[in-house]
């Protein structure tokens, strides 16, 4: 990693899909990263609806 990166953690990505967080968040990085723990986390997250779960899952499909 150089430059700008961000480590995501689940908590990040879970506030993300709540929109707690606005995705411009992730504009001030040039890379994005996450660990092995926190995708399996996130996929063990409880999703309080399909719109959720499917950003989630979209999300991670990008790692």
């Amino acid at each position: 990693m150089s430059g700008n990166s961000a480590l995501l953690d689940s908590n990040i990505i879970i506030y993300l899909s709540k929109r707690e967080i606005p995705l411009s968040f992730l504009d001030q990085f040039d890379d994005h990263y996450i660990s092995v723990i926190t995708y399996m986390e996130v996929l063990g997250y409880r999703f309080r609806d399909a719109k959720e779960e499917k950003f989630i899952k979209e999300m991670l499909g990008v790692f």
